[in-house]
């Protein structure tokens, strides 16, 4: 491995020093910043908030229910909900027409029709035409009544108190269960199910593009010094299996910076946008600012161990791409053969990517033996075996036996991808087939 250090610096140096390289990263980390930054306070402002206070003060209510048994008392609506419409008047009146006229006298009043239609009850809010409310307030009112209209029914019915007490009265649940096994009682259970149908999906999707994005490159790169007439030089001071293997680490790093480059925006982003938002409204109940402060409080169901592991399965499956695509760069004479030349490392990544997708690698409610074969296959487990390992569905000597796996296959690749980069050395013409290329490895031997 005499020159490795030397090809990775440069080869890592000249990618991060590509125009293109830069501006991508800056511009997504810019967007990664500005988007979440944006979006999150104009969610909050532009919301329709179920807590918002109305300024409707005064409601005219035209009761046109054939079922009302006698004349019903809307001011208990004042008592269900202390926050809002606590101090609202209710004036009944005969006719829409006449509630309307006594609204437009009034800058906080509105209308308030209830009709029997079919079996349910339709309520209709309505403004006057000159009133100082907008929709919002409307909104809030409308949303007040879905919720709380239940006590203007339970008078229409003609109950007496006692039996409206036990209608009202609260109901508590527990569930108990002896037999529930002692590993999924713990106080994480209800986090780990939310998180083991998240991320699986997440690493999954992350990895993919990836190791399309930088596969890719890895093999541009390989056949760099073919078209660049260096190859000669190159073979004669560094070893394939060196040159290869700098290549492909230079360029997982390269992702792998580019990566980190991204979170870091997102995380920026996300704090900026949740101190906006609390700026917009110091009381929001948005649900990604509670995930983000209750998040905390679920550290305790990783281990440190398992974080490591999941990011160095992570690494290791890049770097498992990474080599196969170099097969593809080492076979490849000029960039237009990779098209045909790399279709094995497309092939691979496609078929694992679905059977992940389509046999269970993704669901949270799969039983794990039924995917416990994923995480022995070295191109499948880097998309399985991440969540498994840091949720703890895969044990210690489990996940160290898997990451043995990828790291050992990556590793037989790569030297696979520099024994064809010597023997292609020299060799002109279109891409041998996987037949000739096999004599022509057991020729070298």
């Amino acid at each position: 491995m005499k020159g490795l250090g030397k090809i990775f610096t440069f080869t890592f140096v000249q990618h991060i020093k590509q125009k293109g390289y830069r501006n991508v990263t800056l511009l997504i980390a810019l967007l990664c910043i500005l988007l979440p930054a944006a979006i999150m306070p104009a969610m909050e402002y532009f919301k329709d908030d179920e807590t918002y206070v109305s300024k409707i003060d005064r409601v005219y209510v035209v009761d046109k229910s054939a079922r009302t048994a006698g004349e019903t008392d809307y001011g208990v609506l004042n008592s269900v909900d202390p926050d809002r419409f606590a101090n609202v008047e209710y004036v009944m009146e005969e006719s829409v027409e006449e509630a309307a006229k006594k609204a437009e006298k009034d800058n906080y009043s509105a209308l308030l029709v209830t009709d029997w239609q079919e079996g349910s009850y339709r309520l209709d809010v309505l403004l006057p035409d000159e009133t100082e409310l907008g929709k919002k307030d409307v909104n809030a009112y409308e949303a007040f009544l879905s919720t709380y209209f239940r006590y203007i029914l339970i008078q229409k019915s003609d109950l007496e108190e006692a039996q409206i007490a036990e209608m009202t009265m609260p109901i508590e649940t527990l569930v108990r269960d002896s037999g529930i096994p002692e590993d999924e009682t713990d106080e994480y259970a209800a986090a780990k199910g939310v998180l083991g149908n998240l991320l699986p999906y997440l690493n999954i999707m992350i990895l993919y593009f990836m190791i399309l994005a930088y596969g890719q490159g890895t093999a541009n790169n390989t056949i760099m010094e073919k078209t660049s007439k260096l190859m000669d030089l190159f073979l004669v001071s560094v070893k394939p299996g060196a040159m290869l293997l700098g290549k492909v680490f230079a360029t997982a790093a390269s992702g792998i910076l580019q990566i980190f480059v991204w979170i870091g925006g997102l995380f920026g982003g996300f704090a900026l946008g949740i101190h906006f938002t609390k700026m917009v409204n110091p009381q929001t109940n948005m649900a990604l600012i509670q995930l983000v402060e209750t998040f905390g409080e679920f550290t305790g169901m990783f281990t440190v161990s398992g974080v490591i592991l999941a990011l160095l399965m992570l690494a290791a499956g890049l770097l498992l791409y990474c080599s196969l695509a170099a097969v593809g760069g080492a076979l490849a004479e000029k960039p237009e053969d990779l098209s045909s030349t790399n279709m094995l490392f497309v092939l691979v990544l496609i078929v694992s990517f679905f059977t992940t997708m389509f046999a269970g690698g993704t669901g949270a409610d799969v039983p794990w033996d039924a995917v416990t074969w994923q995480v022995w296959m070295p191109f499948t487990a880097i998309l399985v075996a991440p969540t498994k390992i840091l949720l703890g569905a895969l044990s210690i000597p489990e996940a160290l036996g898997s990451l043995g796996i990828v790291v050992l296959t990556a590793a037989l690749i790569t030297v696979l991808a520099g024994k064809l980069y010597q023997m292609m050395s020299l060799y002109k013409g279109n891409p041998p087939s996987p037949k000739k290329m096999i004599e022509m490895l057991r020729g070298q031997r």
